[in-house]
Protein backbone atom coordinates (compact mmCIF):
# COMPACT_ATOMS: atom_id res chain seq x y z
CA UNK A 1 0.00 0.00 0.00
CA UNK A 2 0.79 3.65 -0.93
CA UNK A 3 1.08 6.15 2.12
CA UNK A 4 -1.89 7.57 0.32
CA UNK A 5 -4.18 4.63 0.38
CA UNK A 6 -3.51 3.53 4.12
CA UNK A 7 -6.32 3.61 6.20
CA UNK A 8 -6.03 5.27 9.22
CA UNK A 9 -5.80 3.67 12.41
CA UNK A 10 -9.18 3.77 14.45
CA UNK A 11 -7.23 4.53 17.59
CA UNK A 12 -5.56 7.85 18.19
CA UNK A 13 -4.13 9.06 21.94
CA UNK A 14 -5.46 11.78 23.50
CA UNK A 15 -2.63 13.42 25.36
CA UNK A 16 -2.82 16.32 27.69
CA UNK A 17 -5.82 16.88 29.74
CA UNK A 18 -8.31 14.55 29.37
CA UNK A 19 -11.35 16.32 31.11
CA UNK A 20 -13.69 13.77 31.97
CA UNK A 21 -12.80 12.83 35.57
CA UNK A 22 -15.79 11.64 36.66
CA UNK A 23 -15.06 9.01 33.81
CA UNK A 24 -11.52 8.17 35.05
CA UNK A 25 -12.95 8.35 38.59
CA UNK A 26 -15.84 5.47 37.63
CA UNK A 27 -13.23 3.40 35.77
CA UNK A 28 -11.16 3.09 38.50
CA UNK A 29 -13.35 2.77 41.41
CA UNK A 30 -15.07 -0.33 39.08
CA UNK A 31 -11.23 -1.99 38.63
CA UNK A 32 -10.60 -1.73 42.41
CA UNK A 33 -13.55 -0.56 44.36
CA UNK A 34 -12.28 3.12 45.37
CA UNK A 35 -11.05 5.99 43.09
CA UNK A 36 -8.14 6.90 45.36
CA UNK A 37 -4.41 5.68 43.90
CA UNK A 38 -1.44 4.39 45.93
CA UNK A 39 1.56 5.67 44.39
CA UNK A 40 5.01 5.72 45.95
CA UNK A 41 2.87 4.75 49.16
CA UNK A 42 0.76 7.63 49.93
CA UNK A 43 -3.22 7.16 48.56
CA UNK A 44 -3.58 9.93 46.12
CA UNK A 45 -7.15 10.97 45.28
CA UNK A 46 -7.41 10.55 41.23
CA UNK A 47 -8.48 14.36 40.60
CA UNK A 48 -4.88 15.21 42.06
CA UNK A 49 -2.96 12.98 39.29
CA UNK A 50 -2.31 13.56 35.32
CA UNK A 51 -4.87 11.75 33.76
CA UNK A 52 -4.27 10.27 29.86
CA UNK A 53 -6.83 8.53 27.56
CA UNK A 54 -6.06 6.41 24.53
CA UNK A 55 -9.43 6.80 22.26
CA UNK A 56 -10.58 5.70 19.03
CA UNK A 57 -11.14 8.35 16.03
CA UNK A 58 -14.66 8.86 17.15
CA UNK A 59 -14.24 9.67 20.62
CA UNK A 60 -14.61 6.70 22.34
CA UNK A 61 -12.31 5.92 25.44
CA UNK A 62 -10.68 2.93 25.11
CA UNK A 63 -8.34 2.89 27.93
CA UNK A 64 -6.84 5.52 30.93
CA UNK A 65 -3.49 6.06 32.85
CA UNK A 66 -2.94 7.92 35.87
CA UNK A 67 0.45 9.27 36.33
CA UNK A 68 2.23 12.05 38.58
CA UNK A 69 5.60 13.51 38.02
CA UNK A 70 8.32 13.90 40.75
CA UNK A 71 11.86 16.28 40.27
CA UNK A 72 13.65 12.77 38.96
CA UNK A 73 10.93 10.17 38.82
CA UNK A 74 7.89 9.38 36.79
CA UNK A 75 5.14 7.79 39.18
CA UNK A 76 2.57 5.27 37.16
CA UNK A 77 -0.47 4.96 39.48
CA UNK A 78 -2.92 2.88 37.20
CA UNK A 79 -3.76 1.84 33.27
CA UNK A 80 -7.35 0.89 33.04
CA UNK A 81 -8.19 -0.76 29.80
CA UNK A 82 -11.97 0.13 28.80
CA UNK A 83 -12.09 -2.05 25.74
CA UNK A 84 -9.62 -4.84 25.58
CA UNK A 85 -10.59 -5.62 21.47
CA UNK A 86 -8.54 -3.35 20.45
CA UNK A 87 -4.93 -4.17 20.96
CA UNK A 88 -2.06 -2.34 22.19
CA UNK A 89 -3.80 0.01 24.60
CA UNK A 90 -2.26 -0.35 27.52
CA UNK A 91 1.54 -0.49 25.61
CA UNK A 92 0.20 2.91 24.19
CA UNK A 93 -1.02 4.09 27.39
CA UNK A 94 2.41 2.85 29.14
CA UNK A 95 4.40 4.36 26.52
CA UNK A 96 2.83 8.33 26.96
CA UNK A 97 3.94 8.17 30.07
CA UNK A 98 7.40 7.02 29.79
CA UNK A 99 7.35 9.63 26.65
CA UNK A 100 6.53 12.52 28.61
CA UNK A 101 9.04 11.08 31.25
CA UNK A 102 11.77 11.54 29.08
CA UNK A 103 10.45 14.87 28.07
CA UNK A 104 10.90 16.42 31.05
CA UNK A 105 14.28 14.77 31.41
CA UNK A 106 12.89 12.36 34.46
CA UNK A 107 15.48 9.21 35.19
CA UNK A 108 12.97 6.30 35.86
CA UNK A 109 9.55 5.12 35.98
CA UNK A 110 7.81 3.08 38.46
CA UNK A 111 4.57 1.59 39.03
CA UNK A 112 3.43 -0.84 41.83
CA UNK A 113 0.69 -2.96 41.59
CA UNK A 114 -1.17 -5.90 43.83
CA UNK A 115 0.45 -9.68 44.61
CA UNK A 116 -2.46 -10.83 42.92
CA UNK A 117 -2.27 -8.96 39.81
CA UNK A 118 -0.23 -11.53 37.86
CA UNK A 119 -1.50 -9.78 34.35
CA UNK A 120 0.26 -6.38 35.58
CA UNK A 121 3.61 -8.40 36.58
CA UNK A 122 3.91 -9.76 33.49
CA UNK A 123 2.79 -6.54 31.59
CA UNK A 124 5.64 -4.29 33.28
CA UNK A 125 8.44 -6.89 33.28
CA UNK A 126 7.58 -7.33 29.27
CA UNK A 127 8.13 -3.36 29.18
CA UNK A 128 11.53 -3.32 30.84
CA UNK A 129 10.40 -2.59 34.52
CA UNK A 130 12.29 -4.89 37.03
CA UNK A 131 11.07 -5.15 40.76
CA UNK A 132 12.07 -2.60 43.03
CA UNK A 133 10.59 -3.65 46.53
CA UNK A 134 8.08 -5.12 48.33
CA UNK A 135 5.46 -3.88 50.88
CA UNK A 136 4.43 -7.29 52.65
CA UNK A 137 0.81 -6.31 54.23
CA UNK A 138 0.63 -2.82 52.32
CA UNK A 139 -2.79 -3.09 51.40
CA UNK A 140 -3.59 -2.94 55.31
CA UNK A 141 -2.94 0.50 55.32
CA UNK A 142 -4.50 1.49 51.32
CA UNK A 143 -7.66 -0.38 53.23
CA UNK A 144 -7.60 2.04 56.51
CA UNK A 145 -8.10 4.89 53.64
CA UNK A 146 -10.47 3.11 51.60
CA UNK A 147 -12.32 0.41 53.89
CA UNK A 148 -14.88 -1.38 51.12
CA UNK A 149 -11.21 -2.38 49.04
CA UNK A 150 -11.47 -6.40 48.47
CA UNK A 151 -9.58 -8.36 50.53
CA UNK A 152 -9.75 -11.37 47.65
CA UNK A 153 -7.99 -10.47 44.55
CA UNK A 154 -7.51 -12.20 41.21
CA UNK A 155 -7.22 -15.61 40.54
CA UNK A 156 -8.73 -16.19 44.56
CA UNK A 157 -5.58 -15.04 45.65
CA UNK A 158 -5.42 -12.76 48.83
CA UNK A 159 -4.61 -9.05 47.66
CA UNK A 160 -2.33 -8.02 50.73
CA UNK A 161 0.90 -7.03 49.43
CA UNK A 162 2.23 -4.33 46.98
CA UNK A 163 5.14 -4.46 44.64
CA UNK A 164 7.10 -1.74 43.00
CA UNK A 165 8.71 -2.00 40.03
CA UNK A 166 10.55 0.54 38.20
CA UNK A 167 12.92 0.96 35.07
CA UNK A 168 15.81 3.52 33.86
CA UNK A 169 14.36 5.94 31.00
Amino acid sequence: MTAGNETPSPTTLATGPFGDYDLARSLVAREWGTDALVIAGKVRATDDMSLIAATRADGRVLGIAYYAMTEAVALLGAIVVVDASEPGVGTMLFNAVADEARTLKLKKLRAITTNDNFEAMKFYQKRGMHFLSLFPGGMNAYRAFKPNLRSEGRHGIACRDMLELEMDL
